[in-house]
């Protein structure tokens, strides 16, 4: 039950998704883009006794949130890069476009803010949306980094698929390790393009025979992003 909803000095903020008009607002590359684009939207907060807000962080996912267990989520969800978003003076109207989504899958974002002490802000409300806009790339578009979703089902007894989401096309190495960081099933190894993908463990291993039962990674490298999570197998 880790929300720490009432704990903070800065006020939450509220965001909303908005799918863009790229056409009509931004200029355009000649190329087609196959991902999405969605516009959060928010309102830049009040000052407040521990001061004015100096810095965003956003974090968005596939996972829905469950239950009360907002940190929990936002540990798990990927992290937008806002370092060259400057807050605004306090109620003034802020978004930002985010690009590289891919089309028909649900996302969801919470947005914090902290002042100059890095006092951080309670969550904001959780904004869902789903990219279905096809249209060519804006310029300088902030592509989120890849999404690896959660194991599923886990615990497992053999076989368990993962989703993988990236944001363009990338080299991706993905493999199961075991608990002591050993390599024992290489996944994929090679150029995805953007979009979906699933990545699927049998349960076995590189050199053939049954894994054991234990606590095991899957770890995705794509260019400098390193993502892993954790899978129980229980035969």
């Amino acid at each position: 039950m880790d929300d720490p909803r009432s704990r903070l000095g800065l006020s939450a903020i509220r965001i909303a998704a908005f799918i863009a008009l790229l056409t009509s607002l931004l200029t355009l590359k000649a190329e087609t883009a196959s991902a999405g684009y969605i516009t959060l939207a928010w309102t830049s907060p009040t000052d407040q006794p521990t001061g004015r807000v100096a810095a965003y962080d956003l974090r968005i996912g596939t996972q829905a949130l469950s239950g009360t267990d907002t940190l929990s989520w936002w540990n798990a969800a990927t992290r937008i890069d806002m370092s060259n978003k400057v807050p605004a003076v306090p109620g003034q109207a802020e978004s930002i476009l985010l690009g590289g989504l891919v089309m028909g899958v649900r996302y969801y974002a919470i947005l914090r803010s902290a002042d100059a002490t890095q006092t951080w802000s309670s969550f904001s409300n959780i904004a869902s949306f789903t990219p279905s806009l096809v249209t060519a790339a804006p310029v300088g578009d902030p592509a989120p980094a890849l999404v690896l979703g959660a194991p599923r089902p886990t615990p497992t007894s053999g076989r368990t698929d993962v989703n993988l989401e990236l944001p363009k096309a990338m080299s991706v190495d993905a493999g199961v390790f075991d608990a002591q960081g050993r390599l024992v099933r290489r996944l994929e190894e090679g150029f995805l393009a953007a979009g979906m993908h699933i990545l699927h463990w049998d349960g076995r291993l590189d050199r053939g025979g049954d894994a054991a039962s234990g606590v095991y990674w899957i770890r995705v490298a794509a260019g400098s992003i390193n993502k892993r999570v954790k899978l129980v197998l229980a035969r």
